[in-house]
């Protein structure tokens, strides 16, 4: 009985985990021209993007914030760029809100 039930929960967690991938395979199709690319600055981490090679966006700053802060880690900025990156790409305005930031865990807290 607890092998049926380990077995039930493994393959709703396959089918959610397929159901993810599915859904969000645009953001990793190797066919978007939106390139993106972390930079160190000062205190931190920016962004940019590239449209066919072509600098299309610079971040220094976090963006939504009305302060000067760049992102805390490579990895908050990489987040934010790949979310714009795929906004681009979906043609949507690819304006960042607080609320996106605060989906993606970006820090907005660090000592910059």
């Amino acid at each position: 009985m607890l092998k049926r039930k380990v077995v039930i929960v493994l393959m709703v967690i396959l089918v959610a985990a397929s159901a993810f991938y599915v859904a969000n395979s645009d953001m990793f199709n190797k066919s978007n021209p939106y390139e993106t690319e972390v930079f160190s600055i000062e205190n931190g981490y920016g962004y940019q993007i590239k449209y066919n090679a072509k600098l299309l966006i610079k971040q220094n700053y976090i963006p939504a914030i009305n302060l000067n802060k760049t992102f805390c880690t490579a990895k908050d900025a990489d987040r934010v760029a790949h979310l714009v990156s795929q906004k681009l790409y979906n043609k949507e305005n690819p304006q960042i809100t607080l609320e996106n930031l605060n989906q993606l865990n970006v820090n907005l807290n660090c000592n910059n």
